[in-house]
């Protein structure tokens, strides 16, 4: 009699196993053959995980938030390929179905909104998603700059960029407080010589506006004695490629063209000058006047005009305030 029940047995064992199968059987992978043709080639590079086919999908620079590096060219990008590119990027890419890229406009085409990716005419110009390792670097560098200034000018303050006069190598830096609501902003410049870990020349605080359907930022710091600053480092001339930088003291207004820089690359610098290395190892925004010398400085090292952050001005009493009124050209 057990003959006669093998076969059934044997059966319902199949349907059984096939049924687990069924269940266990891995989610098919989403066919990417209607990609945008923008955005395709970006695209397929991370879906196939190549990082010489990425880099020649991007537009460069390719900007980072600061104080990590822009990406200059291809060659970087492959190097740092799966710095920017991981995991979780690369899932967002393979899993998204192709109808779920959106054009927006001028500014091209991108995912969820804008939080990952942004593409125009097939390059990758703008990448918002930040990877664990690039959040690790982030906090690390942030906290090793704030960590470089004078004591009294590292609570709650965030670096925000660094700029460099392209006349007298003066350095500008802005630092941001995100504990108050809306962030207040902070300038400080230090003089061509001056001591980076030091005090600066000059403080400012004031605020970050976002203007037009580009919303590009500008900067503008003031006092209550009529001082004040405005900066912009976004870009929106076709004719004028490099962005400017003006300074107003005492009823005289200094306008001059200024180069992105790294803080601590110019630290750096600063310590190999001093010890007599690497001399010409200088980045091009330090080294601009090397041959003539510096010229002309408006700001003085060692002294600090200092704008509270209500407005008032608390240079100390008996020093003069620090912007070299001669060296300000007037418009």
């Amino acid at each position: 009699m057990s003959k006669l029940y093998t076969l059934p047995l044997i059966a319902g064992a199949l349907v059984i196993v096939a049924a687990v199968g069924g269940c266990t059987r891995p989610k098919e992978e989403i066919d990417h053959d209607n990609l945008p043709e923008d955005v395709k080639e970006a695209a397929m590079a991370i879906i196939v995980d190549s990082p010489a086919k990425f880099a020649s999908a991007v537009n460069y620079p390719l900007p980072r938030p600061y104080p990590l590096h822009d990406i200059k060219d291809s060659a970087e990008m492959v190097g740092y390929y799966n710095t920017l590119v991981d995991d979780s990027l690369k899932h967002k890419v393979k899993q998204t179905p192709d109808s779920l890229w959106q054009s927006v406009g001028w500014r091209g085409w991108t995912l969820d909104d804008g939080s990952y990716l942004w593409i125009d005419e097939g390059k990758v110009y703008q990448v918002n998603y930040l990877s664990k390792r690039e959040n690790e670097l982030l906090d690390s560098l942030r906290t090793e700059e704030i960590s470089s200034l004078q004591p009294d000018m590292r609570p709650g303050w965030i670096p925000v960029l660094c700029i460099i006069d392209s006349v007298n190598n003066e350095i500008f830096r802005i630092d941001s407080d995100e504990t108050l609501s809306p962030p207040q902003y902070r300038l400080a410049g230090y003089g061509s010589d001056a001591d980076l870990s030091g005090t600066p020349s000059i403080v400012l605080y004031g605020n970050l506006d976002y203007e037009g359907s580009m919303a590009v930022r500008y900067y503008h710091f003031e006092d209550s004695i009529g001082n004040s600053a405005d900066y912009s480092p976004d870009i929106v001339s076709e004719e004028d490629t490099i962005p400017e930088f003006e300074l107003t003291h005492s009823g005289k207004v200094k306008k001059v063209k200024v180069r992105p820089g790294y803080w601590l690359d110019h630290i750096k610098s600063r310590q190999e000058r001093m010890n007599g290395v690497g001399g010409d190892s200088l980045p091009d925004a330090s080294r601009s006047n090397k041959s003539e010398g510096i010229k002309g400085s408006s700001l003085k090292p060692g002294k600090m005009n200092t704008i509270g952050k209500d407005g008032s001005d608390s240079t100390p009493e008996g020093e003069e305030q620090t912007t070299n009124d001669d060296n300000i050209q007037g418009e």
